[in-house]
């Protein structure tokens, strides 16, 4: 009987020591599973905006939040700082930050860390200028929860997500699709406020060609002149104009 008990007790015990091996391994497991949350910055000036992908970001179970900043001139620093594993980069953000030029600084320094840039702007130029910049994605706000997650998903699975193209936007008579793209790299120069003779010397052109794109976009939009044209492109954001660099000439 003595024997029988020793050996019942003996086997209890290992019983024993196995469960807390397995606990030990379980624990291990949970650890390391809440390390390989990855962390996501939010680059937006917009509140509600920022606080959808705050609330996004908390419910997936993947991914956490690592921090939220209204300027994308703080975001390399941020970076600098603490570890990010991908950005929600928004465009136009506070302090007249271009949200791609953030990007591209960010991805020269930091290659690894994805970057979607989201924006609620048709702005014609924004698509190819995030793919110049190294932008993973790309995509626009008014999707819903689920399509995001679904891009950083993707994103951070090594896909590169864009649009096929540019939202249409109605300009007048016509459906911005209407317009060639030498048509468009004219406006762009004319809502910046160049005159003709800028605007052909800017694209190597004659004035003759520049005033006859003019007038051919006029034609197509029905809007008066060019100065009615450049207010409803820039009022329905096809066409952001350009912030001077030293914006201080302006005051």
């Amino acid at each position: 009987m003595i024997c029988l008990s020793a050996t019942i007790l003996d086997q209890c015990r290992r019983k024993t020591v196995k469960l807390r091996r397995n606990d030990r391994k379980k624990i291990k497991t949970v650890k390391a599973g809440a390390r390989k949350m990855k962390k996501i910055l939010i680059v937006e000036d917009q509140r509600m905006p920022r606080e959808n992908m705050e609330r996004m970001i908390a419910e997936s179970g993947r991914y956490e939040s690592a921090g939220s900043i209204s300027d994308a001139g703080l975001a390399l620093a941020r970076c600098c700082r603490i570890p990010v594993d991908l950005i929600l980069m928004d465009v136009c953000t506070a302090g007249n930050r271009d949200g791609i030029e953030a990007a591209a600084e960010i991805k020269a320094k930091f290659p690894n860390i994805k970057i979607i840039i989201v924006t609620s702007m048709a702005e014609v130029g924004f698509l190819d200028r995030a793919k110049a910049a190294g932008a993973d994605s790309f995509w626009y706000k008014d999707i819903s929860r689920e399509k995001l997650i679904d891009i950083i998903d993707r994103t951070m699975a090594g896909e590169k997500i864009f649009p096929d193209a540019t939202p249409t936007v109605r300009l007048g008579l016509a459906d911005s699709t209407e317009l060639t793209a030498r048509e468009i790299n004219v406006l762009r120069l004319v809502c910046d406020g160049l005159e003709y003779g800028e605007v052909a010397e800017q694209l190597n052109i004659s004035e003759r060609t520049v005033k006859y794109h003019v007038s051919n976009i006029l034609s197509k939009t029905g809007y008066a002149n060019k100065t009615r044209l450049a207010i409803a492109v820039t009022n329905k954001k096809f066409i952001i104009p350009r912030i001077p660099e030293d914006s201080s000439d302006l005051q």
